[in-house]
């Protein structure tokens, strides 16, 4: 009898609370001793997954931590080595530390690993091991202690680290350095000033990166005068520009209330280097009086300042400097330009129209147009900002006329739609087409009648495919197929221009429907040959195979060869549509095409589209061509593609038209009679 699942779950629930076995333990400790990159790591994540189920189990977190110290010792593998050491930076205590000093001791192999664990070591006892590693390591292995003793801010290693900062290699004194300057305490802090006296050439950026270091630990204890005192320090001349400038930041950010005076006193000085950091700290002033006082200042600047002042005063965002910005964008300069430029398009709206639609005039670059079109886009005040932009329309060149229908575009500003259909109705083709083309993006249903109405009695017939683009666009805003043909329809009615109606038709494909269908079926038969033209011009780029039969009609009885063309030409597109879900009925299409084709060229379109179509029965309309001479190259193309997609499902089917495709064998000559 099969015991119950209830009991079977109670079963292993009890094996799954049994303390591990130390059996266990040895073969998976044994199994993560012998790992090398690239094997699997499944032991080393079971041995992860017992770690964590080891939280708040003392003395599981003991067997664990005794197993990893086991992999520390050969003959382990350095990868199982750096594995046990990654884990006991997370659960290593001073059990673990004489395996790990032992590390301490190999400089080209596992002093790395070892302070991988010893840098977080939670007891103070790691500090000591790593002292005592200090004293008599080498080479590289000194340098990875000394560092690790400065990233654990040991007090103690103070000492011996200040020794190390005189050492004369550089390597060794700069690591020694950085350590002490991350320790920072004032041991550390004399010797670092020391040593800024020494001012040795090899050392001396490494001695100021440190000295900042300790500064900014001043400032944040609270002793702002010492802070003070070192950036003052390290603000000489004589020292590296990034630290300079660090310096600098350091004290305009260490001065409660004259850090308006220190970066006053930085803009009029000669002093390259920390003019950017001034101007870039104006942002950040507590001040109120601050963006006027430095608003005040802007014009005074170089333009590579003034750059950077406009870009500061921006952050601002107040009223105070706003004007003064506004008043850069005429600037001569074409950085200062593109600066206040784009500070204008994140500050301002609607009073600033004017203002761009003016910077857009004259010698502009591509660059900086497409800054000020950026701008007007981001422009505050939605709708009155919109309408601010189309009254700008009226008294503008052409070719600020068509980056405006852009940037309204750009804006979504629906508002614009009859300014814009209004010069949909002019004669320039240029600007008609950016017209068009913006309507098309902004236009909703209720649109859709003025629209047609601009399409129909358009002046620019170059621009009259942008405008059936725009209405096709717009025509998808509704969601009814039937009610998209009652308004082209209802506007055909009342049409009687040949260029409007042709237009009108045009759009049918939009709707799609039975009902736009029957509209086309009756334009085939209009008295008017354009309008015939025109309609099977549209049915020859119908959406879907429901206009088959009318474009086969055609074919049949065309009244020319255009038209005839044009119909065969959509019902070659149409059987190419259906090619992804091959049937026998689509093979009757290509058949009746066949049929219906006039000479080679009709020939190698069908062929074309053939050769599409994953079926067996493809095959022998293809094959069927092979003996016509004029098409014979396309006919094998066809049949190799046909063969080549159906071969897994049809294989013969596919080897013998592949061996249909062979040339005849030569017949060998006879033997001569002797």
């Amino acid at each position: 009898m099969k015991p119950r699942i209830p009991v079977i779950l109670a079963a292993l629930s009890i094996a799954l609370a049994l303390p591990l076995q130390a059996a266990d333990l040895s073969q998976l400790t044994a199994d993560v001793a012998k790992y090398e990159s690239g094997q699997s790591v499944e032991p080393l994540r079971k041995f992860e997954q017992l770690l964590r189920d080891s939280a708040g189990k003392p003395a599981l977190r003991a067997e664990l931590e005794a197993a990893m110290v086991k992999l520390l010792a050969p003959p382990a593998t350095f990868e199982a080595r750096r594995f046990a050491c990654q884990q006991l930076a997370v659960i290593g205590t001073d059990a673990s530390l004489p395996a790990l000093a032992e590390l301490l001791k190999d400089e080209e192999k596992t002093v790395g690993i070892a302070c991988l664990a010893l840098g977080v070591h939670p007891s103070a006892k790691a500090n000591k091991t790593l002292r005592t590693a200090l004293a008599s390591a080498r080479g590289r292995a000194r340098l990875q202690i000394a560092t690790t003793l400065g990233d654990r801010r040991d007090a103690e290693a103070v000492k011996p680290l200040s020794e190390m900062a005189h050492d004369n290699d550089a390597l060794t004194a700069s690591t020694a350095i950085l350590a002490l300057g991350k320790i920072a305490n004032e041991p550390a802090r004399k010797t670092i000033a020391a040593l800024r006296k020494e001012a040795k050439p090899a050392l001396a950026r490494i001695v100021a990166d440190a000295s900042l270091r300790v500064a900014e630990e001043l400032a944040a204890s609270g002793d702002r005068k010492g802070a003070t005192a070192i950036c003052e320090e390290l603000l000489q001349p004589a020292q590296p520009d990034n630290i300079r400038r660090g310096a600098f930041g350091a004290l305009l950010r260490l001065e409660k209330d004259g850090s308006e005076q220190r970066i006053l006193a930085a803009i009029h000085g000669s002093d390259a280097k920390l003019k950017p950091v001034a101007i870039a700290a104006i942002g950040s002033l507590k001040s109120r009086d601050a963006s006027k006082t430095f608003a005040a200042e802007l014009p005074k600047l170089q333009p590579c300042e003034q750059v950077f002042m406009i870009e500061a005063l921006a952050s601002r965002g107040d009223d105070a400097v706003r004007s003064a910005i506004n008043a850069q964008v005429s600037s001569a300069d074409v950085a200062v330009r593109r600066a206040a430029i784009a500070a204008v398009g994140r500050l301002e709206g609607a009073s600033v129209v004017p203002l761009l639609v003016k910077a857009m005039a004259g010698e502009k670059s591509p660059e900086e147009l497409q800054d000020i079109e950026t701008a007007f886009v981001s422009l505050r005040g939605n709708s009155a900002t919109d309408k601010e932009i189309v009254a700008e329309l009226k008294e503008s060149p052409a070719e600020a006329k068509i980056r405006l229908f852009s940037v309204l575009a750009r804006r979504g500003a629906h508002v614009a739609v009859p300014s814009l259909l209004a010069e949909a109705s002019g004669f320039n083709p240029t600007t008609v087409q950016a017209a068009f083309q913006a309507v098309g993006k902004l236009a909703k249903a209720e649109d859709i009648p003025a629209l047609l109405e601009r399409l129909v009695g358009m002046s620019a017939a170059d621009a009259r495919s942008d405008g059936e683009s725009a209405a096709a666009r717009a025509l998808q805003k509704i969601t009814d197929p039937a009610r998209r043909t009652d308004v082209i329809m209802a506007r055909m009615a009342k049409c009687s221009d040949i260029d409007g109606r042709s237009s009108l038709l045009r759009l049918m494909p939009s709707a799609g429907d039975a009902k736009a269908l029957d509209v086309l079926k009756t334009a085939c038969a209009d008295k008017e040959p354009r309008i015939r033209e025109a309609a099977v011009r549209t049915l020859a780029t119908w959406p879907n195979i429901a206009a088959w039969d009318m474009l086969m009609a055609v074919c049949r009885q065309p009244e020319s060869e255009t038209v005839r063309a044009l119909a065969f030409r959509g019902l070659v597109r149409l059987a190419g549509d259906l090619n992804a879900k091959p049937d026998a009925e689509l093979i009757e299409r290509y058949r009746k095409l066949m049929s219906v084709a006039r000479n080679a060229d009709d020939l190698k379109l069908i062929l074309g589209a053939l050769g599409g179509v994953a079926h067996p029965d493809a095959l022998k309309p293809a094959l069927s061509l092979l003996s016509t001479t004029s098409v014979r190259a396309e006919a094998e193309l066809a049949v190799r593609k046909i063969a080549v997609a159906i071969k897994a499902q049809h294989p013969e089917a596919a080897r013998e038209a592949l061996q249909r495709l062979q040339p005849p064998p030569k017949s060998k000559p006879s033997a001569k009679k002797k």
